[in-house]
């Protein structure tokens, strides 16, 4: 043997053209593969995770740390906090220095108006390092306003109770046991979850109509219901009571009789079908104090408070009596004196015969109703006099007395902000309903034949597209 290596390559052979004509394809694939992932990753980047910017340009931690900081000095909060999580996850500081970092990611979450995001990021700061006083102080402020603006009230409580150093009371913390069934143990704090949960399941009702800070207002009104242990105690009585009878009906195999699942499935229609409305609606509709004015200024006739009197009546049982009591008026007589004497209303004869609420003119009027005719001589009666006819109602006969008018004016935004918000969201729920059922429609092919409705086909087509119960 040679004590030379041979160092050259052996000639290659071409390959035959059977095999050259096999391997094309193979390898148009792998270069199809290649340009596919690419531009898999490139989307990838761009899309979720971390900007593909910063992927595409390998920041360090510094350059990561001086980006979160320009992004927080131009108010992007939501870009800034994912820019701190990137320098975090980059960085991997200490944990003193990391706890700073998750408190300034909840503020920026804080910021924007995303709370939950921001309680996260709070409870993290916390759980890496105990932050000095003033920091920790304005977590716990912080912590406090998330769950308010959440309105997670109960568990605002027990926080408060934990945060001044009541931990081990299990009393104050919600800890303690106040019913069993069976192996399961309801605790205080839960008993207050589900009665926080039975409110916003009552208040849904009208609470899309009111805004945010009117709806935690009343939401704290209906907590402070439950807020005596007898009210308290009630509840969970009901509830034992249901959960009770639900489990006798699942031993029972209540759920299996075909009647109950029709019954099943037409209330988890109603009820998925009401979650599509109101995902859509809690998706598309943003009112803002701008919008409110804008709806204000184009509808301000329907917020104008008409021509409006104070009054008093007498009731009596015909004409001829209304006739008498206008007679002894006449002569002298106190209109509140003879009210007392003679009012067939035992609800005001006691006070005079004046009447609760305001009159309106060509509208209601308290004690009188809609009455025919009433309003033009009632209003055309200055203040302090007797009307000159009495008025005719199912109840009986009434003579009239003008305690106090008020001329129509225009009611200002501020008193009727409410009433504004209400009805710019009821029209804007219709708008977004009617589309998204014409939409619907439209998805799943929805043909009625109106022609087997003969008799209300001008009616049917010119309705209002169907609206979910």
């Amino acid at each position: 043997m040679s004590d030379e290596l041979n160092l050259s390559l052996p000639e290659r052979k071409p390959p035959p053209a059977e095999r050259r004509a096999r391997l094309v394809p193979v390898l148009l694939v792998l270069v199809l593969l290649a340009q596919g992932a690419g531009l898999f990753l490139l989307l990838k980047g761009g899309a979720g995770g971390r900007p593909a910017t910063a992927r595409a340009a390998g920041l360090g931690p510094e350059a990561r740390k001086d980006l979160a900081l320009k992004l927080e000095k131009q108010g992007l909060h939501l870009q800034a906090a994912e820019a701190w999580q990137e320098y975090l996850a980059a960085a991997r500081p200490a944990a003193a220095e990391a706890a700073k970092i998750w408190y300034r990611v909840g503020k920026r979450y804080q910021d924007a108006n995303q709370f939950e995001k921001a309680l996260s990021a709070y409870y993290r700061s916390e759980s890496h390092a105990k932050l000095e006083n003033q920091l920790e102080a304005e977590i716990g402020r912080n912590i406090q306003t998330c769950l308010e603006e959440l309105g997670r009230f109960a568990a605002l409580r027990y926080e408060l109770a934990e945060r001044v150093g009541l931990k081990a009371d299990t009393a104050s913390t919600g800890e303690d046991v106040v019913a069993e069934i069976g192996a399961r143990k309801i605790t205080k704090a839960e008993l207050d979850r589900l009665i926080e949960q039975q409110i916003e399941r009552e208040m849904a009702q009208f609470a899309a109509y009111l805004p945010d800070a009117e709806r935690r207002k009343r939401k704290e009104a209906l907590l402070k219901q439950y807020s005596t242990a007898s009210q308290r105690l009630l509840f969970l009585k009901q509830f034992i009571a249901a959960e009770v009878l639900y489990r006798r009906a699942r031993e029972s195999k209540l759920a299996d009789k075909p009647d109950v699942r029709d019954l099943l499935k037409e209330a988890e229609r109603a009820i998925l079908s009401r979650e599509v409305i109101e995902n859509e609606v809690a998706h598309r509709i943003q009112i803002t104090p701008g919008d409110l004015e804008t709806y204000y200024e184009a509808h301000k006739k329907e917020y104008a408070q008409p021509e409006r009197a104070r009054i008093s009546h007498i009731l009596v049982k015909d004409e001829v009596a209304a006739g008498k009591v206008m007679e002894r008026l006449k002569d002298g007589a106190s209109f509140e004196s003879l009210a007392k004497e003679l009012s067939a209303d035992p609800d005001t004869a006691g006070k005079g015969g004046e009447l609760d609420g305001w009159a309106e003119k060509d509208g209601f009027m308290p004690g009188l109703g809609y009455a025919e005719g009433a309003s033009e001589p009632l209003f055309a009666t200055p203040a302090g006099a007797v009307a000159d006819k009495p008025v005719k109602t199912e109840k009986g006969w009434h003579v009239v007395k003008v305690l106090k008018k008020e001329p129509q004016r225009q009611k200002a935004f501020e008193d009727v902000q409410k009433e504004v918000y209400r009805a710019l969201r009821a029209r804007k729920e219709r708008e977004v309903q009617e589309q998204l059922l014409k939409g619907l429609q439209e998805q799943y092919d929805v043909v009625i034949h109106f022609s087997t409705f003969a008799d209300n086909e001008q009616t049917l087509k010119a309705g209002d597209s169907a609206t979910v119960p």
